[in-house]
Protein backbone atom coordinates (compact mmCIF):
# COMPACT_ATOMS: atom_id res chain seq x y z
CA UNK A 1 0.00 0.00 0.00
CA UNK A 2 2.81 2.31 0.81
CA UNK A 3 4.35 1.85 -2.63
CA UNK A 4 1.07 2.64 -4.32
CA UNK A 5 0.61 5.77 -2.23
CA UNK A 6 4.16 6.90 -3.04
CA UNK A 7 3.61 6.33 -6.75
CA UNK A 8 0.34 8.25 -6.67
CA UNK A 9 2.02 11.06 -4.78
CA UNK A 10 4.80 11.25 -7.31
CA UNK A 11 2.35 11.24 -10.21
CA UNK A 12 0.39 14.06 -8.57
CA UNK A 13 3.52 16.18 -8.17
CA UNK A 14 4.43 15.49 -11.80
CA UNK A 15 1.03 16.62 -13.00
CA UNK A 16 1.28 19.79 -10.91
CA UNK A 17 4.72 20.52 -12.33
CA UNK A 18 3.41 20.07 -15.88
CA UNK A 19 0.54 22.49 -15.23
CA UNK A 20 2.98 25.08 -13.86
CA UNK A 21 5.28 24.70 -16.85
CA UNK A 22 2.36 25.11 -19.26
CA UNK A 23 1.27 28.32 -17.50
CA UNK A 24 4.82 29.66 -17.54
CA UNK A 25 5.19 28.80 -21.22
CA UNK A 26 1.92 30.57 -22.03
CA UNK A 27 3.05 33.68 -20.17
CA UNK A 28 6.41 33.73 -21.99
CA UNK A 29 4.61 33.31 -25.31
CA UNK A 30 2.23 36.19 -24.52
CA UNK A 31 5.11 38.44 -23.47
CA UNK A 32 6.95 37.64 -26.67
CA UNK A 33 3.87 38.48 -28.74
CA UNK A 34 3.38 41.70 -26.73
CA UNK A 35 6.92 42.91 -27.41
CA UNK A 36 6.66 41.94 -31.07
CA UNK A 37 3.51 44.09 -31.36
CA UNK A 38 5.22 47.01 -29.62
CA UNK A 39 8.17 46.74 -31.96
CA UNK A 40 5.91 46.60 -34.99
CA UNK A 41 3.95 49.67 -33.84
CA UNK A 42 7.13 51.64 -33.23
CA UNK A 43 8.40 50.81 -36.70
CA UNK A 44 5.12 51.95 -38.31
CA UNK A 45 5.14 55.25 -36.40
CA UNK A 46 8.74 55.85 -37.34
CA UNK A 47 7.99 55.26 -41.00
CA UNK A 48 4.99 57.56 -40.93
CA UNK A 49 7.01 60.20 -39.10
CA UNK A 50 9.73 60.08 -41.73
CA UNK A 51 7.15 60.43 -44.52
CA UNK A 52 5.57 63.39 -42.72
CA UNK A 53 8.91 65.16 -42.23
CA UNK A 54 9.81 64.59 -45.87
CA UNK A 55 6.48 66.01 -46.96
CA UNK A 56 6.90 69.11 -44.80
CA UNK A 57 10.40 69.73 -46.14
CA UNK A 58 9.17 69.46 -49.73
CA UNK A 59 6.24 71.81 -49.13
CA UNK A 60 8.39 74.42 -47.35
CA UNK A 61 11.00 74.27 -50.12
CA UNK A 62 8.34 74.88 -52.79
CA UNK A 63 8.54 71.47 -54.48
CA UNK A 64 5.43 70.28 -56.27
CA UNK A 65 5.54 66.55 -55.47
CA UNK A 66 5.67 64.73 -52.16
CA UNK A 67 6.84 61.11 -52.18
CA UNK A 68 4.68 58.82 -50.08
CA UNK A 69 4.36 55.14 -49.40
CA UNK A 70 2.55 53.73 -52.40
CA UNK A 71 3.14 56.58 -54.88
CA UNK A 72 3.31 60.33 -55.32
CA UNK A 73 0.69 63.05 -55.08
CA UNK A 74 0.89 66.55 -56.58
CA UNK A 75 1.22 69.41 -54.09
CA UNK A 76 0.61 72.99 -55.27
CA UNK A 77 3.27 75.61 -54.44
CA UNK A 78 2.78 77.34 -51.08
CA UNK A 79 0.45 80.31 -51.41
CA UNK A 80 2.31 82.33 -48.78
CA UNK A 81 5.50 81.95 -50.80
CA UNK A 82 4.10 84.53 -53.21
CA UNK A 83 3.44 87.05 -50.45
CA UNK A 84 5.99 89.23 -48.69
CA UNK A 85 6.85 88.23 -45.15
CA UNK A 86 5.93 90.60 -42.28
CA UNK A 87 9.50 91.91 -42.06
CA UNK A 88 9.59 92.57 -45.80
CA UNK A 89 6.26 94.37 -45.65
CA UNK A 90 7.48 96.51 -42.77
CA UNK A 91 10.77 97.37 -44.46
CA UNK A 92 8.95 98.40 -47.61
CA UNK A 93 6.55 100.51 -45.54
CA UNK A 94 9.41 102.21 -43.69
CA UNK A 95 11.23 102.96 -46.94
CA UNK A 96 8.11 104.57 -48.36
CA UNK A 97 7.62 106.51 -45.13
CA UNK A 98 11.19 107.79 -45.20
CA UNK A 99 10.78 108.96 -48.79
CA UNK A 100 7.53 110.75 -47.94
CA UNK A 101 9.29 112.65 -45.15
CA UNK A 102 12.19 113.57 -47.46
CA UNK A 103 9.73 114.86 -50.03
CA UNK A 104 7.94 116.92 -47.36
CA UNK A 105 11.24 118.44 -46.21
CA UNK A 106 12.15 119.26 -49.82
CA UNK A 107 8.81 121.00 -50.37
CA UNK A 108 9.49 123.15 -47.30
CA UNK A 109 13.02 123.94 -48.52
CA UNK A 110 14.76 122.42 -45.48
CA UNK A 111 16.26 119.25 -46.98
CA UNK A 112 19.76 120.32 -45.95
CA UNK A 113 18.72 120.52 -42.30
CA UNK A 114 16.61 117.35 -42.14
CA UNK A 115 18.14 113.89 -42.43
CA UNK A 116 16.01 110.75 -42.75
CA UNK A 117 17.48 107.26 -42.37
CA UNK A 118 16.04 103.75 -42.11
CA UNK A 119 17.81 101.71 -39.42
CA UNK A 120 17.26 98.53 -37.43
CA UNK A 121 15.22 100.40 -34.85
CA UNK A 122 13.02 102.14 -37.44
CA UNK A 123 13.01 105.49 -39.25
CA UNK A 124 15.07 108.28 -37.68
CA UNK A 125 14.26 111.88 -38.62
CA UNK A 126 16.82 114.43 -37.42
CA UNK A 127 16.11 118.20 -37.38
CA UNK A 128 19.40 120.13 -37.25
CA UNK A 129 20.49 123.78 -37.29
CA UNK A 130 17.71 125.06 -35.10
CA UNK A 131 14.96 124.15 -37.58
CA UNK A 132 12.47 123.59 -34.77
CA UNK A 133 13.85 125.80 -31.97
CA UNK A 134 15.83 128.99 -31.66
CA UNK A 135 19.11 128.97 -29.73
CA UNK A 136 18.47 128.61 -26.00
CA UNK A 137 14.67 128.32 -26.37
CA UNK A 138 12.07 125.53 -26.25
CA UNK A 139 9.22 127.20 -28.13
CA UNK A 140 8.57 125.72 -31.57
CA UNK A 141 9.39 128.21 -34.29
CA UNK A 142 6.31 129.28 -36.30
CA UNK A 143 8.09 128.66 -39.63
CA UNK A 144 8.65 125.00 -38.67
CA UNK A 145 4.97 124.27 -38.02
CA UNK A 146 4.23 123.36 -41.68
CA UNK A 147 6.75 120.50 -41.69
CA UNK A 148 5.46 119.21 -38.35
CA UNK A 149 1.88 119.46 -39.60
CA UNK A 150 2.81 117.46 -42.71
CA UNK A 151 4.50 114.85 -40.52
CA UNK A 152 1.39 114.59 -38.37
CA UNK A 153 -0.66 113.76 -41.45
CA UNK A 154 1.87 111.13 -42.58
CA UNK A 155 2.06 109.50 -39.14
CA UNK A 156 -1.69 109.50 -38.59
CA UNK A 157 -2.29 106.30 -40.53
CA UNK A 158 0.58 104.30 -39.02
CA UNK A 159 0.46 102.04 -35.93
CA UNK A 160 4.11 102.61 -35.01
CA UNK A 161 5.19 104.05 -31.68
CA UNK A 162 7.38 107.16 -31.79
CA UNK A 163 10.21 108.38 -29.58
CA UNK A 164 11.10 112.08 -29.61
CA UNK A 165 14.70 112.74 -28.55
CA UNK A 166 16.08 116.13 -27.49
CA UNK A 167 19.78 117.09 -27.80
CA UNK A 168 21.87 120.23 -27.18
CA UNK A 169 25.42 121.38 -27.73
CA UNK A 170 27.82 121.74 -24.80
CA UNK A 171 27.20 125.45 -24.23
CA UNK A 172 26.11 125.78 -20.57
CA UNK A 173 22.69 127.22 -19.87
CA UNK A 174 21.16 128.39 -16.60
CA UNK A 175 18.15 130.67 -16.94
CA UNK A 176 14.89 131.19 -15.12
CA UNK A 177 13.20 128.75 -17.55
CA UNK A 178 15.94 126.19 -18.22
CA UNK A 179 18.31 125.26 -15.44
CA UNK A 180 20.54 123.01 -17.55
CA UNK A 181 20.92 121.41 -20.96
CA UNK A 182 19.12 118.39 -19.55
CA UNK A 183 16.15 120.60 -18.82
CA UNK A 184 16.27 122.26 -22.24
CA UNK A 185 16.53 119.01 -24.23
CA UNK A 186 13.69 117.38 -22.26
CA UNK A 187 11.31 120.32 -22.72
CA UNK A 188 12.05 120.53 -26.45
CA UNK A 189 11.18 116.85 -26.92
CA UNK A 190 8.01 117.35 -24.88
CA UNK A 191 6.94 120.36 -26.94
CA UNK A 192 7.15 118.34 -30.16
CA UNK A 193 5.02 115.56 -28.67
CA UNK A 194 2.46 118.09 -27.45
CA UNK A 195 2.17 119.50 -30.95
CA UNK A 196 1.59 116.08 -32.52
CA UNK A 197 -1.05 115.27 -29.91
CA UNK A 198 -2.76 118.60 -30.65
CA UNK A 199 -2.96 117.45 -34.28
CA UNK A 200 -4.94 114.35 -33.32
CA UNK A 201 -2.23 111.72 -32.89
CA UNK A 202 -2.66 109.19 -30.09
CA UNK A 203 -0.55 110.24 -27.06
CA UNK A 204 -0.12 106.56 -26.15
CA UNK A 205 2.20 106.21 -29.14
CA UNK A 206 4.73 108.77 -27.89
CA UNK A 207 7.57 108.90 -25.40
CA UNK A 208 10.23 111.59 -24.77
CA UNK A 209 13.94 111.14 -24.16
CA UNK A 210 16.50 113.81 -23.25
CA UNK A 211 20.24 113.44 -23.87
CA UNK A 212 21.45 116.97 -23.16
CA UNK A 213 24.94 117.51 -24.66
CA UNK A 214 26.20 113.97 -24.17
CA UNK A 215 25.52 112.37 -27.54
CA UNK A 216 27.03 114.76 -30.07
CA UNK A 217 27.13 113.90 -33.77
CA UNK A 218 29.85 116.49 -34.47
CA UNK A 219 32.62 118.26 -32.51
CA UNK A 220 31.41 121.14 -30.36
CA UNK A 221 34.62 123.03 -31.15
CA UNK A 222 33.09 124.75 -34.22
CA UNK A 223 29.86 126.70 -34.78
CA UNK A 224 28.86 124.25 -37.50
CA UNK A 225 29.36 121.29 -35.16
CA UNK A 226 27.32 122.92 -32.41
CA UNK A 227 24.49 123.56 -34.87
CA UNK A 228 24.42 119.87 -35.80
CA UNK A 229 24.39 118.84 -32.14
CA UNK A 230 21.44 121.13 -31.37
CA UNK A 231 18.83 118.79 -32.79
CA UNK A 232 15.56 116.97 -32.21
CA UNK A 233 15.14 113.42 -33.51
CA UNK A 234 11.94 111.53 -34.22
CA UNK A 235 12.43 107.76 -34.07
CA UNK A 236 9.50 105.98 -35.70
CA UNK A 237 9.87 102.50 -34.24
CA UNK A 238 9.27 99.31 -36.11
CA UNK A 239 5.74 98.06 -35.58
CA UNK A 240 4.71 95.37 -33.09
CA UNK A 241 4.13 91.79 -34.36
CA UNK A 242 0.36 92.25 -34.02
CA UNK A 243 0.44 95.38 -36.16
CA UNK A 244 2.63 93.66 -38.73
CA UNK A 245 0.21 90.74 -38.86
CA UNK A 246 -2.59 93.19 -39.61
CA UNK A 247 -0.55 94.69 -42.44
CA UNK A 248 0.18 91.22 -43.81
CA UNK A 249 -3.50 90.32 -43.75
CA UNK A 250 -4.30 93.47 -45.70
CA UNK A 251 -1.67 92.60 -48.29
CA UNK A 252 -3.06 89.05 -48.50
CA UNK A 253 -6.56 90.36 -49.11
CA UNK A 254 -5.35 92.76 -51.77
CA UNK A 255 -3.41 89.98 -53.50
CA UNK A 256 -6.45 87.67 -53.41
CA UNK A 257 -8.65 90.35 -54.94
CA UNK A 258 -6.09 91.05 -57.60
CA UNK A 259 -5.73 87.37 -58.47
CA UNK A 260 -9.52 86.83 -58.65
Amino acid sequence: MSRRKAAAHDSGEGAGMMRWLLTYADMITLLMVFFIVLYAISQVNKARYEVLMKALKQVLSGQKVVTQVGGTIPIPPPVLGKLPTPSQVETQTLEKLAQQIRDAAAQQGISADVSVTVAAVGVRVSFHNGVLFALGHATIRPDSLPILSRLAVILQGLPNDIIVEGYTDDTPIDTAKYHSNWDLSAIRATRVIEYFVSQGLDPMRFSAQAYSQYRPVAPNSTPQGRQLNRRVDLVILRATPAALEKVLQQVTQQTSKGGG
